[in-house]
């Protein structure tokens, strides 16, 4: 059913692009090319990228790319959905159940594959496959199990540099838990740990090495050394917004979004002063807000299935199903903890999501089996849960269906007046970069509001070929010839 309905919607999603997908595209591209210096990336993860490569070689073309980025979701979709069907397996659910939770995960695993360009649907792959692996009996038997979660953190880390810490934190938690509950196993869970925290250090160690060496610094990526300067108390925002044109990182570049390791940014610490102190609480207030927020879309299922979890666990008298939920919310917990201190952004957190979509299925199957629940009860939540799961997922799908056709149909009229260089402008800066991709064009950003004689100098000194200027109350004739035109935007062709 993924696949047919899959096949059926592409078309409809096939040109949705985003500013990160470039960037790991253009990665892509650059390790095929052999530019291997280039490819190498801080703020990046190289996973995605590495993965992209075969489908680059086959087909190429920068249209080609955006739609391969769509295959391979939806092959790294049908790999998920393998690793959730496990990890049921190993929660006692029987086929029915399965199914039922499956086809309930059907919306979000489509929206997770179509809505946007990122490695956040590879990480809900590999996290649940390190997961199904931690839970696996044989863990506690077997020390070639410790081999693979050390791997599978790997790969999650590979995948998003924000993996690093919360594997760590996580895999030692859970083998000390694992050794309070399981003590006749002490000793092959003791060699578990060991390897698989070898495992995980020694290959993740290669690749925070090359990446140090770029940098000059001692680092296991930039990406949340970036994002957390972004949030601090003086911050303006993205450099790409407040600081005028900037030159992309190098010559393979789309624009300076490549990298965003380059940019100058001021770094800020919570223990500095009071005054960030309390800059630091009202961020994860903020971020609760945006939390309950999207709960909210979802119809405060996450929470109501947290609700229910703690019910069971204290109601239960099996100490699987206890450890089963302390698993499975500790996961959760652990997770989100780290993005509560930093940002939340949806797709941030899509494997908390569907951990808690799976938690909320085998909580209302445990509490039917348990009798804590009527049949009538139980079929009745079965079903409120699977409508108000659909809902959101569904109503985005339809939103997003037949974004970013017109930026690739403006982008060919562009290149059919043969606009090719450096391009910059006054205004929308996403758009802009999408232009860039499709015209293999370097975009040097947004000059932001300046005069006649700041802005010629600005174009000058980045050597500018051609301005977009996306206001008709600006002049531009004093810039150069104005070659296209249309109703939201004019191209001139800088002097």
């Amino acid at each position: 059913m993924y696949l047919l309905f899959s096949v059926i919607i592409f078309p409809n999603f096939e040109y949705i692009i985003n500013s990160d997908g470039i960037s790991y595209i253009n990665i892509a591209t650059n390790y095929l090319n052999g530019h291997i210096f280039q490819a190498i990336n801080g703020y990046w993860s190289p996973l995605y990228s590495w993965l992209l490569v075969p489908f680059i070689y086959i087909w190429p073309g920068n249209l080609e790319n955006v739609i391969s980025t769509k295959i391979l979701s939806i092959i790294i979709g049908l790999f998920t959905f393998i690793a959730i069907s496990s990890i049921l397996t190993k929660l006692s659910m029987d086929n029915y159940q399965k199914t039922i939770t499956l086809l309930a995960l059907l919306p979000f695993m489509l929206y997770f594959t179509f809505n946007y360009i990122s490695p956040d649907f590879l990480v809900v792959c590999t996290l649940l496959y390190y997961m199904n692996f931690l839970m696996d009996e044989r863990y506690r038997k077997t020390w070639l199990m410790g081999i693979l979660t050390g791997f599978l953190g790997v790969m999650g880390f590979l995948a998003k540099s924000y993996v690093f810490f919360f594997f760590l934190i996580h895999f030692i938690l859970v083998n000390f838990f694992y050794v309070k509950k399981f003590p006749m196993d002490k000793k092959t869970i003791q060699k578990n740990f060991l390897l698989g925290l070898s495992v995980f250090l020694v290959i993740s160690g290669l690749w925070a090495g090359m990446i140090s060496e770029k940098y000059g610094t001692i680092t296991i990526g930039t990406t949340g050394s970036y994002n957390y300067a972004l949030a601090g108390p003086n911050s303006s925002g993205h450099p790409i917004f407040s600081q005028g044109l900037i030159k992309p990182p190098h010559e393979f570049s789309t624009s300076s979004w490549d990298d965003p390791s380059c940019f100058h940014i001021n770094k800020w610490s919570p223990f500095k002063s009071t005054q960030n102190f309390q800059h630091q609480i009202r961020i994860i207030l903020g971020n609760l807000y945006d939390l309950i927020l999207l709960s909210f879309n979802l119809m405060f299922i996450p929470f109501f299935t947290i609700i229910m979890a703690l019910f069971l666990f204290f109601k239960t008298d099996k100490e699987s199903i206890k450890n089963n939920l302390v698993l499975i919310l500790g996961t959760m917990l652990i997770y989100l903890s780290g993005y509560l201190i930093i940002l939340v952004e949806e797709r941030y957190l899509w494997f908390v999501l569907i951990l808690s979509i799976i938690l909320g299925f085998y909580t209302l199957n445990m509490l039917y089996k348990e009798r804590y629940l009527m049949k009538k009860i139980y079929v009745s939540l079965i079903i409120v849960l699977i409508l108000c799961l659909a809902f959101y997922p569904i109503s985005l799908l339809h939103s997003y269906s037949g974004a970013c056709s017109g930026a690739y149909m403006v982008s060919m009229d562009l290149k059919s007046h043969g606009i090719k260089g450096n391009i910059a402008s006054n205004d929308h800066w996403e758009m802009m970069d999408y232009f860039g991709y499709y015209l293999d064009d370097q975009y040097y950003g947004i000059t932001g509001n300046k005069s006649s004689l700041e802005l010629r100098r600005d174009l000058d000194l980045y050597q500018i070929d051609y301005y977009f200027i996306w206001d008709e109350s600006l002049p531009g004739d004093s810039l150069g010839e104005i070659v296209y035109k249309n109703q939201y935007f004019r191209v001139i062709k800088v002097y």
